[in-house]
């Protein structure tokens, strides 16, 4: 055999001992699933200052210099729309807003609203 054959028949052996190696790692290869963090809720106690039916506005019963405004998420909407509907919470009323951590969205009201004036 000449010298060119030799090389052509060893790299041609290279090439047929590496190639299962390549397949087998394309094919054991998945999908990482990730799962989503859970998102953490956030309680604001307080008095209610102004509500209408796209946000809220809470004084803290512990600090009274401390306001927040709440949006309602999207489920929450229409249960403030029919609630608004029939008189809503009026100022002075007591509410428990739950958030999702580092935002201002409303996910869930607790506290019983108050006759309307």
């Amino acid at each position: 055999m000449t010298r060119s054959s030799i090389r052509v028949a060893f790299l041609a052996v290279l090439i047929v001992a590496a190639a299962p190696a390549f397949t087998a790692q394309a094919q054991s290869s998945k999908p990482a699933k990730t799962k989503s963090p859970k998102v953490k809720l956030e309680k604001f106690k307080g008095q209610v200052l102004v509500f209408n039916t796209t946000q809220i506005m809470v004084q803290s019963t512990e600090n009274t210099y401390f306001v927040r405004t709440f949006k309602f998420s999207p489920k929450l909407a229409p249960q403030m729309e029919k609630l608004a509907e029939s008189g809503g919470y009026q100022p002075g009323d007591i509410v428990v807003v739950e958030s999702e951590s580092g935002t201002d969205v409303a996910v869930k009201i607790k506290g019983k609203p108050s006759k309307p004036l």
